[in-house]
């Protein structure tokens, strides 16, 4: 590493965050520079193949057909006056409709996945839900209300007090669950599969049975897709897979189609009812801005005219069970569904060590924040033949070199 380098690494201490820059600093991490399809180059040119990135990259780096079309909103509008009506966000809600599950109707366009678990959550309070039923091993975001649905202690502690209307029940548990409800209004929020809490699915039954008591006590199940929607698993949306019609859909990661940040919450009528009374009631003054809802319309259009849920499906049936084989030899477990991929080291130290593995082998994947011990790959579902064996030999070397 050269000077400037470490100029870097303490300017970042200096002015932005003293325990990034020590992070950075111990592992020796990369400047990046450029981003091309599943490719990042750093500085000096190295290439790392992109299985990071928490899962935004569906469509990999810089799509063309999503940087055509936010070039274009960017010299014509790319902010909205919020006073006059706006053409890109009629079409733009219609078009996410469309590609979410019956019998969801209304979309609010945010910023980040958090900024749409929070409105989901106050649906949830404006429906009349006196109590709110999350997932051990759920990971929403770091927002407070968000982190009053996300299970981690090491998160919440230094906020506390958080929601005091919220029960934590353990994943996959149908007898809490049950025991959870009563007869108030009470709304579940859940992940069809943990990816912060290490890649855990839930059960049929389990989800099948929180629909149910919610549609009994004409509460709300707001189903968590943000890391899981748009074609990440191999289904466009993973709650697909359980035939469980959501009444709270929570969108973001992909929906930016990797270019610009864009979330969005979609609810059925009756769920969304509140907002529909007063327009008011929540607002955002960048969510929903056109050029972010540029690239959700193109970002959904290549979902849908590309079939990329099927090119996720048919690359995580190739990739999990051959990383299993590579993995049973080192006492690793994988799980995972689609592209989004867990392997669990079974400890914090051994999870770290694999990181920087992947990072020498130039792979880059995610920590997990809810499960320490287990790292996460989510790459592109357009990577070709190559970057797939390219995953096996970093894995191989990685799992070696524990």
């Amino acid at each position: 590493m050269n000077q400037t380098y470490y100029q870097l690494i303490d300017k970042i201490a200096q002015y932005s965050n003293v325990s990034r820059a020590r992070f950075a600093r111990i592992i020796h991490l990369p400047i990046e520079h450029t981003a091309e399809g599943c490719i990042i180059y750093d500085q000096e040119g190295n290439k790392y193949l992109d299985c990071g990135g928490y899962g935004v990259f569906i469509l990999g780096h810089r799509h063309p057909a999503v940087v055509c079309k936010v070039a274009e909103q960017l010299n014509a509008l790319p902010m909205s006056s919020r006073i006059l009506l706006n053409e890109t966000l009629s079409q733009a809600s219609e078009k996410l409709i469309k590609f979410c599950p019956d019998p969801l109707q209304y979309a609010f366009f945010t910023n980040s996945g958090a900024e749409s678990v929070e409105l989901g959550l106050k649906l949830a309070r404006a429906n009349g839900c006196q109590k709110i039923i999350a997932i051990t091993g759920g990971y929403h975001g770091k927002t407070l209300g968000a982190l009053s649905v996300t299970s981690r202690d090491v998160f919440r502690k230094p906020f506390m007090p958080l929601m005091d209307d919220v029960i934590f029940v353990e994943r996959n548990n149908i007898k809490a669950l049950k025991e959870s409800f009563c007869s108030r209004k009470t709304a579940v929020i859940l992940e069809t599969i943990q990816g912060e809490g290490g890649v855990y699915s839930l059960d049929q039954e389990f989800v099948t049975a929180a629909k149910e008591l919610c549609d009994k006590c004409r509460g709300l199940l707001i189903v968590d897709e943000i890391q899981t929607g748009l074609a990440r698993t191999g289904y466009n949306w993973d709650i697909e897979r359980y035939g469980v019609k959501p009444d709270v859909l929570l969108i973001g990661k992909g929906l930016s189609g990797g270019v610009i940040p864009c979330a969005a919450l979609a609810a059925t009528t009756e769920a969304f009812a509140p907002l529909n009374n007063d327009f008011i009631l929540h607002s955002s003054t960048f969510g929903g801005s056109p050029v972010a809802l540029a690239a959700a319309m193109s970002t959904l259009d290549v979902l849908q005219n590309e079939e990329i849920y099927r090119k996720s499906r048919s690359l995580g049936e190739t990739i999990i069970p051959t990383l299993r084989d590579l993995a049973s030899r080192y006492d690793i477990d994988i799980r995972g569904r689609g592209l989004l991929i867990g392997i669990d080291s079974k400890s914090p130290e051994k999870a770290g060590q694999l990181l920087i593995n992947l990072l020498k082998a130039k792979l880059l994947a995610n920590f997990t924040l809810g499960n320490t011990g287990t790292i996460r790959l989510t790459p592109s579902a357009l990577m070709s033949s190559r970057e797939v064996e390219w995953i096996y030999e970093a894995c191989e070397f990685a799992f070696k070199r524990l």
